[in-house]
């Protein structure tokens, strides 16, 4: 069950006051995506993890928390394009207008993950944005690699990491890049599950394969 409330929020960034829409509970059935997206219900909340203000355009998973770089970077004529950007869907310039915001604070991390929102988002309206959900999730891997030479985690096991990295190249098309990863990964002797993904996005990058797939689809090795 997945339960949200209408709270009013004001933007931290330009002081205006407005309804936005929370979550408060959710649950899930089944196996997430190789990307770690969530199953139903909990795949279902993604609107409600970002938050815009309806006057000055700011993104954030809470529009009344700002980091210090948020207002020059909501003002700048390229934040209000992608906002507004007519290549990708409306959800996933939300999310994408966020990650700009977490990369100018140097919060690489959470830049790379904001993308991969924005992927989803992608997915969700079908083959027509698969080369929006495609740029979504080139900029996730840059993100996600500056991340790594900074020290920034986005993952936290063995392996982790890399099979993440792994998936978006090969759902990018770029396979030869996703089984490089997968192998970096497999040489770090990760826990069982996350070898078992390994392996699958080998196999599935030998098959040329830029679907989306689950955990429980990966074999036992």
């Amino acid at each position: 069950m997945t339960t949200f409330a209408n709270v009013e929020r004001t933007c931290a960034v330009c002081g205006h006051t407005d309804e936005h829409t929370v979550l408060m509970s959710t649950s899930v059935f089944g196996a997430p995506d190789l990307d770690t997206r969530p199953p139903p219900l909990a795949r279902l909340t993604l609107p409600m993890q970002i938050q815009c203000c309806p006057v000055c355009g700011y993104c954030a998973p809470n529009v009344s928390e700002a980091l210090p770089e948020a207002a020059a970077e909501v003002a700048r004529p390229e934040y209000q394009a992608q906002l507004r950007h007519p290549d990708f869907p409306y959800l996933a310039n939300l999310f994408l207008c966020w990650s700009r915001i977490a990369e100018a604070a140097g919060r690489y991390a959470e830049a790379g993950w904001a993308a991969v929102r924005a992927a989803w988002a992608c997915d969700d309206e079908g083959p027509a944005r698969a080369g929006a959900a495609v740029a979504c999730r080139e900029r996730a891997v840059a993100l996600f690699e500056s991340a790594r030479q900074r020290g920034q985690a986005f993952a936290h096991e063995p392996g982790a990491e890399e099979a993440i990295l792994a998936d978006l190249l090969r759902r990018s098309g770029r396979f030869a890049e996703a089984d490089a990863v997968a192998q970096a990964g497999l040489a770090q002797n990760p826990p069982p599950t996350i070898a078992r993904v390994l392996h699958y996005q080998r196999h599935l990058c030998q098959r040329r394969d830029t679907e989306a797939h689950t955990v429980d689809e990966a074999p036992e090795a």
